[in-house]
This record gives structure tokens, C-alpha cells and sequence, in this order.
């Protein structure tokens, strides 16, 4: 618990209580696919909490995101062209 607290707030600049007031605001889920979370750390076997997004050039906080949907988005390298290259490649055009 510690140890979020000072990623939070060295990495973010947010405080546990900002992290849990985005949270709420979502609904406890995803920012994408407004689903909970269901990864589990390697390490305690413990569900891990949605990772904080942010934007790398501007490094504004967008939203809260569960492992899959940030581990997309970083692959897509939050390059907009290939992500909707990727949906229409999914509906088939």
C-alpha cells in the first residue's frame, strides 16, 4: 500500500484519494472495456489495481485501465491511425 502511494504520486502526481475518486467515477472498471480487472499480480496472487493512463507527450492522466486494455494500448503505441486501421481490419473492410 505504501509503495502505490509513492508510485501514485512520483510517477502521476496523484494522491490514493484521487486514484480512488477516478475510480469511482468509473464505476471500478475500465476506461475501454468497463470490465474490473481480473489480473492477478505474479507475486502476491493478489487482483491488481487498474494501471493509471496517461498521455506521454502531454503526460495528462486519461483515465484508469485494466492490464489488457493498457498493455493495447501501449502496442498500438497510442498511434490513432493503426488503431482504426486495426477496427476496420475487425469489421472486415
Amino acid at each position: 500500500e505504501i509503495m502505490r502511494k509513492i508510485d501514485l504520486k512520483k510517477n502521476y502526481g496523484m494522491s490514493m484519494d484521487d486514484y480512488q475518486t477516478l475510480l469511482e467515477s468509473q464505476n471500478n472498471v475500465c476506461a475501454i472495456c468497463k470490465q474490473p480487472e481480473t489480473k492477478l499480480d505474479w507475486k502476491s496472487k493478489k487482483l491488481l489495481p487498474l494501471s493509471v493512463d496517461h498521455c506521454h507527450t502531454t503526460e495528462k492522466i486519461r483515465g484508469l485501465l485494466c492490464a489488457d486494455c493498457n498493455r493495447a494500448l501501449g502496442m498500438f503505441q497510442d498511434n490513432q491511425e493503426w488503431l482504426q486501421t486495426a477496427i476496420d481490419y475487425l469489421n472486415g473492410s
